[in-house]
């Protein structure tokens, strides 16, 4: 009763100030930094203020020198949502414009899991000297972020954990950041009361309000009312497991979690809406410029270490190391170098710079494996849920091409090589004979939910789907069903893990 009363008051406040009055009435006091205002001048103000208190980090803690920034996440860290420039809005870019932000859209923590050295090596400066050897300038970062609370439950934590292992084996002087922001979609309610219809927030509004805008004095009066006439709002728990995977995760690599703030009641959310976009998923300008904050409060108390070290890629006997990958990816520009065979095979821009290589009729495509072993294959593909979903069940063969030729003449006097190289010969000639079962994969997308409704996906998965030896591979792929939209291809991994556990 005390929260309604309270709700109450805000209705009747915000209503007596109309619009110039009603952010102010609805914030609480010095909770939501920087939201006082609205409109390009006065998010340009904001960004100034928290760019001004970077450099001011960064100098205090270095003595001048600029902190390398590497961030890694959904969407959100991506930039979808913003109505400013995703290129300089994202919390990444606010902390520094040189910051390496590789957030992805439709994907968790798996793919970044297995190809974090492709990802974070893409862009560096490298020069072949006379020995053929290969030297790059590879950045050296003193703070990483990982924004996967939303995805945090893919294969029960397992990516996440593999991603914050790679990244602390490479970067062990590294502040890792685990940003865990939250979303309007966690808010529910049952209509008809318990054992009715759960509907999520995002639903009711488009059902019984005709889509009011997120932001719009209309949609927080409506929701208000809701409130006081006995509606009983609830957050999704899925997300407070999530939490706690991101949690143990940040005590196990001796990171730190940073908090988008929230409010305990479900229904006190209507305070915080300046954090999100209109889609009620993303965070909006305000939402980043709000995490960069919280990461430089963090940065300021926990300081950084002014001469990181790098560690190797490569696992030495001791278990040191990344470890080593090789990706190709074609999700963001629609170009891919693998060569393709098959009927009607065709790259498609299927939603705004989101690419899939489709295979309405089956096909394949070669993959190199540039190791001098055999690797692991993981594809990532497009997945839809609830089901059924709109791709079809696929069935995936891996067949070894070509050997080689430095595997047919290993190095005289090297008795180890000598023998590991004829092993894996070996191993080619009977991959080439055997009758091994092909991988089948099931593009339905099913999210954890502790409550009975399910909301729509529409996002990317990667699995395993066999061993390719060194030298060319093929990777074919045969439609087991026919279905609203071909199987979807949008990467491939090749790493020394099968599994991620």
């Amino acid at each position: 009763k005390m929260r309604l009363s309270k709700q109450r008051a805000k209705l009747v406040l915000a209503t007596c100030l109309g619009t110039v009055g009603i952010l102010a009435a609805l914030l609480p006091e010095g909770s939501l930094p920087y939201l006082t205002s609205r409109g390009p001048e006065s998010q340009q103000r904001k960004l100034s203020l928290i760019a001004g208190k970077a450099r001011r980090s960064w100098e205090t803690a270095n003595a001048g020198r600029e902190i390398n920034y590497l961030a890694f996440g959904t969407s959100v860290t991506w930039g979808a949502g913003l109505v400013g420039d995703r290129f300089t809005n994202t919390y990444p870019k606010i902390l520094s414009p040189n910051a390496k932000n590789l957030g992805m859209r439709a994907a968790g923590p798996c793919y970044p899991a297995m190809c974090l050295q492709s990802l974070v090596t893409a862009d560096d400066q490298c020069q072949i000297d006379e020995d053929e050897n290969e030297h790059c300038d590879e950045t050296i970062y003193d703070v990483i972020m990982l924004e996967y609370v939303r995805r945090a439950n893919d294969e029960d934590g397992a990516s996440l954990r593999k991603l914050a292992s790679r990244l602390a084996a490479r970067y062990p002087d590294a502040l890792l950041l685990f940003v865990a922001d939250w979303h309007p979609r966690l808010v529910y309610t049952s209509i008809g009361g318990p054992g009715g219809q759960n509907v999520i927030l995002k639903d009711w509004n488009r059902d019984w309000n005709q889509n009011l805008p997120l932001d719009s004095q209309e949609f927080r009066e409506t929701f208000l009312r809701s409130v006081e006439d006995g509606t009983e709002w609830n957050w999704n728990r899925v997300h407070a497991r999530n939490e706690a995977i991101v949690d143990a995760v940040a005590r196990e690599f001796g990171g730190h979690v940073v908090n988008l703030p929230r409010p305990e009641e479900a229904a006190d959310f209507i305070d915080y809406i300046p954090y999100f976009a209109e889609d009620f998923h993303h965070l909006s300008d305000d939402g980043h410029a709000a995490v960069a904050e919280k990461v430089l409060d963090l940065i300021d108390e926990v300081g950084i270490v002014p001469n990181p070290r790098l560690g190797p890629w490569t696992v030495e006997e001791d278990g040191s190391g990344a470890g080593t990958d090789s990706c190709v990816n074609w999700f963001e520009t629609g170009f891919s170098p693998l060569s393709v065979s098959g009927n009607n095979i065709t790259m498609q821009e299927f939603s705004s710079l989101k690419f899939g290589l489709n295979f309405p009729n089956g096909g394949s495509i070669v993959v190199h494996n540039p190791f001098d072993a055999p690797m692991s294959l993981h594809l990532s593909y497009m997945t839809t849920g609830p089901p059924p979903s709109i791709y079809p069940p696929t069935e995936v063969t891996v067949t070894p091409i070509s050997i080689p030729p430095e595997l047919l003449s290993p190095s005289e006097g090297n008795q180890l090589a000598q023998q590991v190289k004829e092993a894996q010969i070996e191993q080619a000639a009977t991959a080439r004979q055997s009758d091994s079962p092909p991988t089948i994969i099931d593009p339905t997308y099913r999210p954890e939910t502790s409550a009975s409704f399910v909301v729509p996906v529409h996002v990317g998965r990667t699995d395993y789907v066999g061993t390719v030896l060194p030298g060319d591979n093929a990777v074919s792929f045969r439609p087991l069903k026919t279905r609203e939209v071909p199987f979807r291809l949008i990467s491939t991994a090749i790493s020394p893990w099968r599994e991620l556990l």
